[in-house]
């Protein structure tokens, strides 16, 4: 037994010559397989040394599941069994008087360990008990490897069917909610387990006809949960059906219409419209301090505020051809029907319009026009004062708000002949857009916690869409908390006030000093070595900067695309300019090759007085930064800054100074094959 060597990750002990190195691998992939693997085998954790070697069996395994990933990154994984010899008995390898696992104790051990045992392991008889099971002592005791496996299709296919008998004979019971762990409850439904007994108080009993006669039906508890695994996970009827062990797919139907209709009677009522909460309370309750302060001209008077836009469903084909033709949207070149929301600045959605078809006679003005002109209550629900917030497509319909007395606030547009808003259109349509997100937040939450409305909408429920989308926004406003928006409070929207009407001083340098920007420049791609002076800023001096994460969240993204590539689409640095605390930059749009933004980033040599920085830009450029100016469409504004700013002063001012910086992901680049080779 001289001269063996433990094997690292299965304890085996063989000669060194049948034993491999692990430290010389230089195999970080393999090293991280070993580690998990002997993890799995209950063996002690050890650092990886130069003397540790694996078994001639590990090695090979471990090969094995690495090429398994490199040919499929999402293969099957398994914790398979751990086994020296499937000859033998599992327990006391012993090889005679063996047999076969039965198909139903392994379904057991995967039930109970989530470990799979290959139909060739054997043990001896004495080692189960009465039933033919393994034991709980001897269970405890079983170790596995999670690897990639997939077992052949025939013996898949019984373990599967033995799966099924036996999640049949341990089948919950949908009647109560229960019988459910608060994983699986939140697995099949949008809402907790309490919350679902609340909102099963509101499923009023619903007239049906039969024959002749109409009769009352009662909810359960069974439909209930049927229909929002349907809002929640957006499965089939016919999937349903297996589930939730229907008699067929039109008793599925069945189920959803009957819950839709008691939950519009009486749940969404009392959570959803104009009718279920006065303008008064709306204002008292949804109406932040912040968005009062930031818009209201006379915030001691509070008024109501809303940011309505409209979001998209996408449809299955109709055989209807006038369906087909207004519900085809040139835009998203889909069919599609669009609702229109209304949402508070804190989230919480007042009312849903439409649902409307997608072509050009529907766009967002005609909808906001026809929701205020046609009896939908919302015109008598305002009052003269009250403020509208909506995005540039709705500018048709500025006039008619005008008319009826109902301020609006709308990101400013370019007009004929103008490529660059001036700063303040470019400052006042960043106030618009610090609150107009929430309601595209909630257009995003609506499609993630409902995934029913992520897919194609069938024609049988697009029908009745509108009432979908109603009692989904109604769970929101009920059992979901309000949008914060972090740090929005009177102070950030006073100062957002002040800086707003801040002038761009270096853009007022650059029209005046006309020699410095058509000056010839030596462009040269950016690189960490550039701007050697240029100051350190902290995460929280670029968020106050740039007033928000958003485009700091985007600048690993720009910088990846741009400085990591090899062809000409990158952020390039003019090492010809020469003037001091002053840095040049060119970067190309990340949406047209073809078009190109110049940033120009003014910077403070050293430490500068606070009454010297007030003077060049007052409260805005106090700090490190002295001023900064792009060509992009918004690049003049002070109040915060546009991406291709955000990114050169993330890149150089901190992402430079870190060890380690998160990218984005690039297997899909790596591994998908373009003929162009741009990666």
């Amino acid at each position: 037994m001289a001269n063996r060597i433990i094997c690292y990750v299965c304890g085996a002990s063989s000669s060194p010559r049948a034993m491999v190195r692990l430290f010389v691998l230089a195999n970080e992939q393999k090293q991280e397989i070993a580690v998990r693997r002997r993890a799995n085998l209950n063996r002690p954790p050890q650092i990886i040394s130069d003397i540790d070697r694996i078994c001639f069996n590990c090695n090979k395994s471990i090969n094995s599941e690495i090429q398994d990933v490199a040919n499929d990154p999402d293969c099957l994984r398994l914790n398979v069994l751990h086994q020296t010899d499937s000859s033998s008995c599992l327990f006391c390898n012993r090889v005679e008087d063996t047999s076969r696992f039965s198909i139903h104790c392994r379904v057991k051990i995967f039930v109970a360990r989530n470990i799979f045992v290959p139909d060739s392991c054997r043990c001896c008889d004495h080692h189960l008990d009465a039933d033919g099971y393994v034991p709980q002592n001897l269970l405890d005791e079983l170790m596995f490897i999670n690897r990639p496996y997939l077992p052949a299709g025939k013996q898949l296919q019984q373990f599967l069917g033995a799966l099924r008998q036996e999640a049949q004979q341990n089948d919950p019971s949908f009647g109560d909610e229960s019988t459910f762990s608060d994983d699986e409850f939140s697995a099949i439904s949008p809402i907790s387990r309490d919350q679902f007994q609340d909102l099963y108080i509101h499923c009023v009993p619903v007239s049906v006809q039969e024959g002749n006669v109409h009769k009352n039906r009662n909810i359960s508890k069974k439909n209930l949960l049927t229909f929002l695994c349907k809002m929640k996970q957006g499965l089939s009827d016919d999937l349903l059906r297996v589930i939730f062990k229907y008699s067929c797919r039109q008793a599925v139907h069945r189920a959803i219409s009957l819950v839709r209709r008691s939950l519009m009677l009486d749940f969404v009522p009392h959570n959803l419209g104009l009718a279920s909460i006065t303008r008064a309370q709306y204002i008292e309750r949804h109406v932040t301090s912040f968005s009062n302060e930031l818009y209201n001209p006379s915030p001691e008077n509070p008024v109501a505020i809303m940011i309505i836009d409209g979001t998209y469903a996408h449809l299955e084909k109709s055989s209807n051809f006038q369906s087909l033709r207004q519900s085809f949207s040139m835009h998203k070149h889909d069919h599609l029907i669009k609702p229109a929301l209304v949402v508070a600045p804190d989230g919480f959605i007042l009312d849903i319009h439409g649902p409307y078809y997608s072509d050009s006679s529907n766009n967002d003005a005609a909808m906001l026009r026809n929701q205020l002109e046609n009896g939908m209550g919302l015109r008598e629900w305002l009052n003269d004062g009250d403020i509208i917030i909506v995005d540039r497509g709705y500018r048709d319909v500025l006039p008619f708000l005008d008319n009826l007395g109902i301020e609006y606030k709308m990101p400013a547009l370019l007009q004929q002949g103008q490529r660059q808003l001036n700063t303040e259109e470019a400052n006042d349509s960043r106030l618009v857009t610090k609150t107009r997100w929430i309601v595209e937040a909630r257009n995003g939450h609506i499609k993630s916690v409902f995934k029913f409305f992520k897919g194609k909408i069938s024609i049988v429920h697009a029908e009745n869409l509108g009432d979908f989308y109603r009692i989904a926004v109604a769970l929101l406003n009920k059992y979901r908390k309000p949008i914060v928006m972090s740090g929005a409070d009177l102070e950030l929207a006073r100062k957002m006030l002040v800086r707003s009407r801040t002038p761009n001083v270096l853009q007022a340098r650059l029209e005046v000093d006309h020699a410095l920007r058509t000056r010839h420049a030596g462009w040269v791609r950016l690189t960490a070595d550039h701007a050697p002076r240029f100051p350190y800023l902290d995460l929280d001096y670029l968020k106050d900067l740039t007033l928000g994460v958003y485009q700091l969240n985007l600048a690993p993204a720009y910088i990846q695309d741009k400085l990591q590539r090899e062809d000409l689409e990158v952020f390039e640095f003019d090492e010809f300019l020469n003037e001091p605390g002053l840095i040049r930059c060119r970067i190309y749009s990340r949406f047209r090759n073809a078009t190109k933004y110049e940033v120009w980033i003014g910077y403070w040599l050293e430490d500068v007085d606070e009454e010297v920085a007030e003077q060049d830009g007052g409260d805005v450029f106090a700090g490190p930064i002295s001023g900064y100016y792009c060509t992009c469409k918004s690049g003049t504004r002070t109040l915060g800054t546009c991406a291709h700013i955000a990114s050169i002063l993330w890149f150089l001012g901190y992402a430079r100074h870190q060890q380690r910086i998160k990218y984005p992901r690039t297997t899909l680049l790596e591994r998908t094959i373009d003929i162009r080779q741009r990666f």
